[in-house]
């Protein structure tokens, strides 16, 4: 009897060692593929963004002050809307 119950015992162990091996063997198999595929992506992204900035240089060079121009009129609107954002706060601390 007791042979039996050992018998079991030990089956069961041997049983839930294996199912363990193959969740981890699957665990690592999809952390590999996970892997690969995000360094795809990297990939992809950092060819995209150098294939822009390749089409930008040529902008640039194909109109110098037409760029040099939009940046300017970008920077101007972006400080007249940071000094009227920073205005209106200071403003509304005090009138409090």
């Amino acid at each position: 009897m007791k042979a039996d119950m050992r018998r079991d015992l030990r089956d069961n162990v041997a049983e839930i060692a294996d199912r363990a091996r193959d969740l981890s063997a699957k665990v690592k198999d999809r952390l590999d593929e996970t892997y690969n595929n995000l360094n795809r992506t990297v990939r992809r992204a950092k060819d995209a963004t150098e294939d822009r900035l390749e089409d930008l240089r040529d902008h640039v060079k194909s109109r110098p002050l037409a760029s040099v121009s939009a940046v300017a009129a970008g920077a101007f609107a972006l400080g007249m809307l940071t000094g009227w954002l920073l205005g209106r706060s200071s403003s509304s601390k005090a009138d409090v």
